[in-house]
């Protein structure tokens, strides 16, 4: 059957596993982000022989992480491009903070 209807529910069904595919991939990009920035904070070593710009950095980032206010239960877009953006400058502080010890 070739009815417009069979067709869209056809291509409602693509369009959900599309969703499905791009959610996971995201997900793990994402992951991956926060996984780098754990790492970095890993090599940094001890809080006492790190400089002063180095723990100003740090604590900006952890104010930055401790702020965010999400309702994850409700499954917003809001609460995703939050979460992108604060990887995203996680990122960026937590290379600076890093770089400055080499």
């Amino acid at each position: 059957d070739t009815s417009p209807l069979v067709l869209l529910r056809d291509e409602v069904k693509a369009l959900l596993r599309d969703l499905r595919v791009t959610v996971k991939a995201y997900a793990q990009r994402l992951e991956g982000d926060l996984q780098r920035s754990a790492r970095v904070l890993d090599a940094a070593g001890p809080a006492d022989e790190l400089s002063r710009e180095q723990l100003h950095e740090f604590r900006e980032a952890m104010m930055l992480v401790r702020k965010r206010k999400l309702k994850p239960q409700n499954g917003r877009r809001k609460d995703l491009r939050k979460i992108d953006s604060i990887i995203g400058d996680l990122q960026l502080l937590v290379q600076s903070g890093s770089s400055r010890a080499d």
